[in-house]
């Protein structure tokens, strides 16, 4: 007798678990290619993207002009790239333009979309906005008091990531986009900002590519710099290669635990099918067959859903990696990356799960193994089990109840598969909900705790008198030990845009220290009574400051203090000021502004991303409905394989199938609402971890929110895959024959 004979044959017999398994396993593997896909197609594009187009290692601007021959010099002394860009922010009917004069070394542009501008009348716009509010090429746009024709789209090294201001906490494609015309139509809007982009080209007295302190320094001794910002702290930089490394990250970390879940509920199933032919194995233990062949022949049935899920979903993932990786792109400009599926990453989607199957075939088999080879010819190697399908003989309760109670407590790790199915699809679910809902009930949140202000303006200069009207407020920004920046914000402690107040709701008097919000002691662990170490950035020196309390403030990692000591700490003439907040819009000339900001704009850019992630949503909702189905079904029919004779005897007592498809499948349903009901805390745990990892890439810090909305959806489409599941095992039920307990009596 050769054993490979047996295969066909159990794949047939057993066709409705290996397609079931085979699902679980492509379902789990699904997320893993599309975040691995995306992610390496990202870091392929902006590794090639940013060095083709001279992509800045800072960007810096300085109270006094840099001269052009000053420009040269300092090139020439620190072997850097330096060169001045201007740009002026142009607001028409609600909507942004950031216009740029072109600049020839550093941050170029790249046309993506039709041709770049030959005439005075001629714009190209960013491609995101384009894409967004359906602009066509050949469209006329007005900036300003002029209209113009867009002769193309295009995109730049430095805003992939497309925010209006680098506080922002998304990407702004819906009231702001950047544009370029001529250098003589450039100037005829008004007097320009300005900014110094450079690139670094040797390393500093530390050895450190990317950054020349002595270089810094001279410029802020020289021209006193007002803002500098690095590239790896610049968020419209930094989050394309970090966005897409977390892509990366999250693909292990799936691959890791979503099929180590199908792998659980498969492995629990193949454990049971395997006990579940212990006679055979009993006999082919007789027949002189060795316990490694028969290892590894049940391995092999094993290895089936493992070898064929994985190859199906490499497959897929192969054909759709263009379609997958472009599915990465929602939070960038439309880039033309090229998506492919990486040969290792293949493998160890198909290694991963096949491996865990295989061990657990092996562990089932070699444990029987151990039992008396006279026990497995009997079926009786597992004796324990059947004593506890014998409990309550002498009870006087319904034969249901009984046969029920017998079926989950002889059957524990059956009940665990049915269990385990409905719980994570249950929570798969509701986890995608509570990511949604959670950026949905920030807006309210955000709006209260940043103030009642509207307009937020940070000049180029330092001030004393303000002709504009508003609030004054000192602002700047600090490096931390740890290297991140964190904004230091002088204002009057009456200040009445400004809602300062700790976590019981009580207003704080910011006039005796200095006081961080709640997101920052969350991102740098401090906490009140700590003495922590800041850097300016500017003029690179160091200085101390004690925490005196905590602001109730998730959306901004920043340190409040009075106007008085906001200018000690920055070695400033007193009563100066660089920013201005109104509920109203100020008339001050655009010359002077460096950022100008609205709170409204809040609410526009979590709707944007509310609006990004619907469909990755449903694609985690899909997945937890195919979790819920498939291990409901392989369950379920394992348990009518398990009692085919028993289902018989009750068809010889006279039982109708719809009885007895009540009697055998209802043995579950407390496992319905169990499962549910335990996976809201859990996704609620989840949700919260997952924003509290990531608040710093987030810019604040996400409460979890979950609406009842959708706790009806989740427990409903949850519900629905169970009930489909056992409607299409009633099926079996029916075809059972009554003939067959009558053949297992004779014997």
């Amino acid at each position: 007798m050769k054993l490979n004979r047996r295969y066909l044959r159990s794949i047939h017999e057993n066709l409705s678990f290996y397609i079931s398994s085979i699902l679980l396993t492509v379902a789990a593997l699904l997320m893993y290619f599309l975040f691995n896909i995306a992610g390496n197609a990202i870091l392929d594009f902006s590794k090639v993207f940013f060095a083709d187009h001279c992509i800045e290692d800072a960007n810096f601007t300085t109270y006094m002009p840099i001269p052009d021959e000053d420009i040269s010099e300092l090139e020439k002394e620190y072997d850097l790239t330096l060169e001045k860009e201007q740009y002026i922010n142009v607001e028409t009917d609600g909507v942004t333009a950031r216009v740029f004069k072109k600049t020839e070394k550093i941050d170029l542009y790249e046309v993506t979309v039709g041709e770049d501008i030959g005439s005075d009348d001629e714009i190209i716009i960013s491609e995101g906005y384009a894409v967004n509010m359906n602009v066509a090429v050949g469209d006329r746009m007005k900036i300003g008091k002029r209209s113009y024709t867009v002769t193309g789209f295009f995109q730049r090294p430095d805003y992939l990531y497309m925010l209006q201001n680098v506080e922002d906490s998304y990407k702004n494609i819906t009231t702001f986009y950047l544009a370029y015309m001529t250098d003589s139509e450039f100037d005829s809007l008004g007097e320009a900002g300005c900014r110094y982009l450079v690139r670094y080209g040797k390393e500093d007295a530390d050895g450190n590519v990317g950054d020349n302190t002595d270089f810094r320094k001279k410029v802020h001794e020289n021209y006193y710099m007002q803002s500098y910002t690095s590239a790896p702290d610049n968020p419209r930089i930094l989050m394309v290669d970090m966005q897409a490394e977390l892509f990366v990250e999250m693909s292990y970390f799936i691959l890791a635990i979503l099929p180590l879940v199908a792998v659980a509920l498969v492995s629990i199933i193949i454990s049971r099918k395997v006990k579940n032919e212990q006679k055979m194995i009993g006999t082919l233990s007789a027949l002189g067959y060795k316990k490694g062949q028969l290892m590894l022949h049940y391995a092999g049935f094993a290895a089936i859903p493992g070898i064929v899920g994985g190859v199906l979903t490499v497959v897929f993932a192969a054909l759709a990696a263009q379609p997958y990786s472009e599915l990465g792109l929602q939070d960038y400009e439309p880039m033309r990356i090229t998506g492919h599926l990486n040969l290792f990453n293949a493998a160890l989607g198909i290694i991963i799960p096949t491996v865990m199957y295989i061990l657990a075939a092996l562990l089932s088999v070699r444990r029987l193994l151990k039992k008396d080879t006279v026990l497995l010819l009997s079926g009786n190697a597992d004796a324990g089990e059947k004593k506890r399908k014998r409990i309550l003989t002498s009870s006087k309760m319904s034969f249901r109840i009984k046969y029920a109670v017998r079926s989950l407590v002889g059957n524990p790790m059956r009940g665990f598969v049915v269990f385990l199915g409905v719980f994570l699809g249950s929570f798969i679910m509701l986890l995608g909900f509570a990511f949604f809902d959670s950026i949905r009930g920030m807006e309210d949140v955000m709006t209260d705790t940043m103030g009642s202000y509207e307009h937020q303006y940070i000049l180029n200069e330092l001030s004393s008198d303000n002709p504009y009207g508003g609030e004054k407020m000192l602002v700047t920004s600090v490096e931390t030990e740890t290297g991140g920046n964190i904004t230091l914000v002088g204002t009057d402690a009456d200040n009445p845009y400004l809602n300062l107040h700790d976590k019981n709701g009580d207003k704080v008097d910011i006039s005796d220290g200095y006081y961080i919000t709640s997101l920052a002691a969350f991102i740098y662990d401090w906490h009140v009574g700590d003495c922590v170490t800041v850097r300016s950035p500017l003029s690179l020196e160091e200085k101390e400051l004690e925490i005196a309390g905590i602001l109730e403030n998730d959306v901004s990692a920043a340190v409040y203090m009075s106007t008085e000591n906001a200018v000690k700490f920055a070695d400033l003439k007193e009563g100066v000021y660089n920013s201005l907040i109104s509920d109203v819009k100020l008339d001050i000339p655009k010359s002077k502004i460096v950022v100008e900001s609205r709170k409204s704009s809040i609410g526009e850019q979590l709707q944007t991303m509310l609006n990004q992630m619907w469909f990755m949503i449903w694609l985690i909702i899909g997945l937890g409905v195919i979790i819920c189905a498939s291990s409901v079904y392989v369950a379920v029919n394992m348990m009518v394989t398990e009692n085919r004779n028993n289902i018989s005897m009750l068809k010889v007592l006279g039982y109708r199938d719809r009885k007895i498809g009540r009697i055998v499948l209802r043995v579950n349903h407390i496992f319905l609402p169990i499962g549910i009901l335990l996976s809201i805390p859990a996704a609620y745990y989840a949700c919260g971890a997952f924003y509290q990892m990531f608040a710093d890439e987030f810019s604040m810090l996400v409460s979890t929110s979950i609406f009842p909305v959708s706790y009806v959806i989740s427990a409903a489409l949850t519900a629905a895959s169970y009930f489909a599941s056992l409607f299409l095992v009633k099926r079996k039920v029916a075809k059972v024959d009554m003939i067959e307990s009558l053949k297992d009596n004779r014997e």
